[in-house]
């Protein structure tokens, strides 16, 4: 039996669309990073997702999903942290066990709390991918966003010194809140989220040090700067 990983010299195949915020984080990484990848276009939308093949791989049918040489995972964070572990990408995953936990913790925050209001009440009824949200629900979102979210946020990124979750340089979270906050930029400028200075620095915090992301986010700007 042969000892090399067949896997390091194949593509790591992403199912999903490039539209998506949970999507275009994983092939932002591998992009700037120089990682052999190839995004399987899965279009959820017209049920691609709800095939036998596909539920195969997934049974949960959500995208991403990731299928490294036979090796499959789903869950957008997991798959972050696969394509570090496996690459040995310690600036974007610290082997600091202080600095992973901060950056675990700003990845369940983003998927447990922000995602609930920035996804759900702005940018999914923004899209038309939600039901529009009434004026008592945006009203309350906007206070939740106040008084809890950017608090906590501005919290976590004080932890590092720099502009960033991972300090002067991006880590995973960043590149999962980028994942959110790029296309709420994009298509909700006018938004309370959009507005916030705080929120705003950091994008562009973020857009500075991504140097290959106009490459990985071609798709996500078609889709969420059009007009």
């Amino acid at each position: 039996q042969s000892s090399c990983d067949s896997s390091a010299t194949m593509p790591i195949k992403i199912h999903g669309m490039d539209i998506s915020g949970n999507v275009f984080p994983a092939m932002a990484l591998m992009s700037e990073e120089g990682i052999e990848s190839e995004l399987v276009l899965c279009n959820i939308m017209e049920g691609a997702n709800k095939t036998p093949e596909f539920l195969k791989i997934n049974p949960l049918h959500c995208i991403p999903t990731m299928d490294d040489d036979g090796f499959t995972l789903w869950e957008s964070k997991a798959i972050l942290r696969y394509i570090c572990n496996k690459h040995k990408l310690e600036q974007w995953y610290p082997a600091d066990y202080k600095k992973r936990a901060l950056c675990d913790l700003a990845l369940d925050f983003l998927g447990n709390s922000f995602v609930k209001v920035i996804g759900l009440k702005v940018l999914s009824p923004a899209a038309g991918f939600a039901a529009p949200v009434s004026p008592e629900d945006m009203t309350k979102a906007e206070e939740d966003f106040s008084t809890d979210l950017m608090p906590a946020f501005s919290h976590i990124l004080a932890r590092e010194e720099g502009p960033l979750i991972g300090g002067v340089k991006p880590n995973i979270a960043d590149l999962a809140f980028m994942g959110y906050i790029h296309p709420v930029m994009l298509k909700c400028p006018d938004s309370f989220v959009a507005k916030n200075a705080i929120l705003s620095g950091y994008y562009e915090a973020c857009k500075a040090a991504l140097p290959k992301m106009d490459e990985w986010a071609k798709g996500a700007n078609g889709f969420w700067g059009a007009k």
